[in-house]
């Protein structure tokens, strides 16, 4: 079939794409590409067809939608510490221009539109374990725009038909994952050890997140191709809860360079805790199994610091 992927050049999006290649598609990468270069994908770039172009242009946009089954909407322009302080840039960027790609897929014919949400931010401030069905009351306005987002698609969904699956991911890492955004405490912290700074901890040991891998969730996505009539909202994490004080832990143990900390009160744009049942969307995957946050601690810090070594010895 055929899969427009926007933002597919970025961490989690293309990762998806490795997926899609592997499950020989016809795969189309909408984004930026800076002077035709991308940062994650030069290794499918003979596998994939590459559009140059900017979210917010609708021709071009329209242009990505030309022939295409079914569209992942991985594009984002904000993360939860940049639109706290600036709730506008939400509505005119991610808000907006999402509206505008449901419409356009809409008279386009694209048959099912997938949106990767957050289930750290949608949920707002709960406790314990949490469901699908489970109110979702958004204090930050990156996660309510996130909401405002799921609640235009279903609308479209309504309005035309046109299918839509909404994956509530939890605290996603992994290779590729960027170092210099305030988003990814996993990606932040490597940034800070490779360039010998100190790691700030923002938390206790009630500070809890759903860390799943990246690979793990770009395999799971690959559910919404399975059939293009159903439409649904799915958690996506690993159902376990880790502090902030054992993620720490854990990089005391796996990473195999000495670091400096300090930790400090959890900030007041982010949630206390989030952990996300995942036993619906798990049930069309039976027998899968999440890679544990221990190995892959290592495995990404061994990759990213490849990357960085590499980099660094190009431009010495």
């Amino acid at each position: 079939m055929n899969i427009l992927i926007l933002g597919g050049d970025g961490f989690i999006g293309s990762h998806f794409v490795d997926q899609a290649v592997a499950l020989n598609h016809n795969v189309t990468v909408f984004d930026r590409f800076p002077y035709n270069v991308s940062k994650n994908l030069e290794h499918q770039r003979e596998k994939i067809k590459i559009l140059t172009g900017e979210f917010a242009n609708r021709d071009q946009v329209a242009k990505a939608l030309e022939g295409q089954d079914i569209v992942y909407h991985f594009i984002s322009a904000t993360n939860p510490a940049t639109s706290w302080h600036d709730p506008l840039v939400e509505i005119e960027t991610n808000l907006k221009q999402s509206v505008q790609l449901f419409s356009l897929a809409v008279e386009m014919g694209v048959k099912k539109i997938v949106f990767p949400s957050s289930g750290g931010a949608v949920y707002g401030r709960r406790c314990g374990i949490i469901n699908e069905e489970k109110t979702s009351l958004p204090f930050n306005p990156y996660g309510i725009t996130k909401l405002a987002i799921e609640h235009f698609l279903n609308y479209f969904h309504e309005y035309s038909g046109i299918a839509a699956d909404i994956y509530r991911i939890g605290n996603a890492y992994g290779p590729r994952q960027p170092m210099d955004t305030p988003q990814g405490v996993i990606a932040v912290w490597i940034g800070k050890i490779l360039a010998d700074e100190e790691v700030v901890v923002y938390g206790d040991s009630q500070t809890l997140r759903d860390y799943v891998y990246a690979e793990d969730v770009s395999y799971l996505l690959t559910h919404s191709l399975s059939d293009f009539n159903s439409s649904d909202i799915y958690n996506l994490g690993t159902g376990r809860g880790v502090s902030i004080l054992e993620l720490l832990d854990i990089f005391s143990l796996m990473i195999d360079k000495p670091f400096k900390y300090k930790i400090c009160k959890c900030r007041n744009f982010d949630n206390k805790s989030v952990i996300l049942d995942n036993s619906k969307l798990l049930s069309n995957f039976p027998g899968f199994k999440f890679q544990k946050i221990e190995d892959k601690i290592k495995g990404t810090w061994l990759c990213v610091r490849g990357r960085y070594e590499n980099k660094q010895r190009k431009f010495a």
